[in-house]
């Protein structure tokens, strides 16, 4: 038996099938970026993280592709608010999430594509759509008939007799049914557009990770991932609009990571958290009261379809579970000192046992209870002086283990996000000198900054940075 996991649309576990072997292609809908990151946006990041880690672990080659959406509604709105650019808007929060997420450990997508590099893929899959039949031209744009696919709700278990309420805006005038979803929204004044054959306008969400994944992996995936509140509408549409498109299967494995919750308990009470909801936690004020390493560890210990539950003031645990295993890292490195040696050969049945759990639909919770037995056993050895070659081989097993997981091998600090914050204050004080018309003190602050490589955008006495 292979890897196993959860699929969302078949509701049971199945062996992974990739449709090349040795190869996988996975999909991960990434960030829209319009304000700062918080955990719920790093569960999915980690989650993915890992199983791209142990696929390559298990010796496939993944190529993996997360895309940034930097064109929505919510961006343009939130630049009008700010009085910014939206290009300037999605390019600094891009930024953002970035650095946050190399906190965390996650290493950077195969390709990492942005929607606004993508328009003319997406304008061909409307065409395309039309041309078949499956779209049609409404008065504010064009819209997905969704009465002509078939298998609409196929992946979320919904009927297409259903009213589709679940809208990032509320639908517009120009469609047949309440369920047609857009592909392409017309022109507003003063907003983004591109021209097309429907005229001056911008895509519509869900087209955006259809044609770029179309793009890269000619429509066929082996692995699409995302939080569990993507699985209906967005790839519930991406799958109805693609392989109306292809007329072939689109994905062949949907895996959905559960939400992060909030509340005073871990009972039902709990909300799921969102920016929309008012009880986001950034993940800038995370770094503060406990390292990346020690989030990220905190979102392992739940298996990745469960619901995960965050009380405020964040649980001291994993920091402790942490600490207990670099201690043991730096007491065995100090048992067999720092020169090269030979290796027992014998096998401890660690990564034995790991991999049975990470087949088992990876989960973490059991990996992690192998790497906390690999401690214990690793610190017996070095207790009971056993001979160098055997702690080494302990020793570099468990940091294998710890290297699947993108668990670091050194402490960490809090403060993940200290370049930021320091640049957040040289900003606030060039606005102020700037107010206090010290031009010569707030020229100084800005070519200090460029030389930093951040660039600023006035406006008024209020100043916004990205990195360039």
């Amino acid at each position: 038996m292979g890897i196993l996991v959860y699929s969302t649309e078949a509701r049971r576990k199945m062996e992974l099938s990739p449709r090349m072997p040795g190869r996988i292609s996975m999909y991960v809908c990434g960030p829209t970026v319009y304000d700062s990151c918080h955990i719920g946006h790093a569960r999915p990041a980690v989650v993915f993280d890992v199983i791209r880690r142990y696929l390559e672990y298990s010796g496939l080659i993944v190529t993996f592709i997360s895309n940034v959406t930097d064109i929505d509604d919510k961006i343009i709105a939130r630049a009008g608010e700010l009085g910014v650019s939206w290009c300037f808007l999605a390019r600094r929060y891009q930024d953002e999430y970035e650095r946050d997420m190399a906190a965390l450990g996650v290493r950077s997508p195969t390709i990492r594509p942005r929607a606004t590099e993508h328009i003319d893929d997406m304008i061909r899959l409307v065409s395309g759509l039309v041309e078949k039949g499956n779209a049609y031209v409404g008065e504010n744009g064009v819209w997905f008939d969704v009465s002509t696919f078939r298998d609409y709700g196929r992946l979320s278990g919904r009927s297409r007799d259903g009213e589709n309420t679940e809208h990032r805006v509320e639908p517009g005038a120009g469609k047949r049914n309440p369920q047609d979803f857009a592909l392409w929204k017309a022109a507003k004044p003063g907003e983004p557009s591109w021209d097309s054959p429907w005229g001056p306008g911008r895509p519509g969400w869900h087209i955006e990770c259809s044609a770029m994944s179309g793009n890269y992996c000619d429509f066929q995936l082996d692995i699409h991932g995302g939080g569990a509140d993507l699985a209906f509408p967005h790839h519930e549409n991406e799958l109805a609009q693609s392989e109306a498109f292809t007329g072939r299967r689109f994905v062949r494995h949907w895996l959905h990571n559960g939400f992060i919750t909030v509340g005073n308990d871990g009972g039902d009470g709990g909300e799921k958290m969102g920016k929309s909801r008012g009880n986001a936690f950034r993940l800038e004020d995370a770094f503060r009261l406990a390292s990346p390493a020690a989030l990220r560890l905190w979102i392992l210990g739940t298996h990745y379809r469960m619901p995960l539950f965050y009380r405020p003031g964040f649980p001291p645990q994993a920091e402790n579970a942490l600490n207990r295993i670099y201690a043991c890292l730096e007491e065995s490195a100090r048992a067999i000192g720092n020169g090269p040696g030979p290796e027992d050969g014998g096998d401890s049945g660690i990564e034995r046992r790991f991999r049975e759990a990470m087949d088992d639909d990876f989960n973490t919770p059991q990996a992690l209870a192998v790497v906390h037995e690999a401690v214990g056993r690793l610190n017996a050895a070095v207790r009971e002086r056993a001979p160098a070659g055997r702690i080494r081989r302990d020793r570099n097993g468990l940091m294998g283990l710890l290297g699947v997981l993108g668990l670091p091998l050194e402490r960490q600090a809090t403060g993940g996000r200290d370049r930021s914050a320091f640049i957040d204050l040289l900003v606030a004080l060039r606005s102020e000198a700037r107010t206090a018309k010290n031009f010569p003190l707030s020229d100084r602050i800005r070519d200090g900054l460029g030389k930093l490589g951040v660039e600023l955008n006035d406006r008024g006495n209020e100043s916004t940075w990205i990195e360039k």
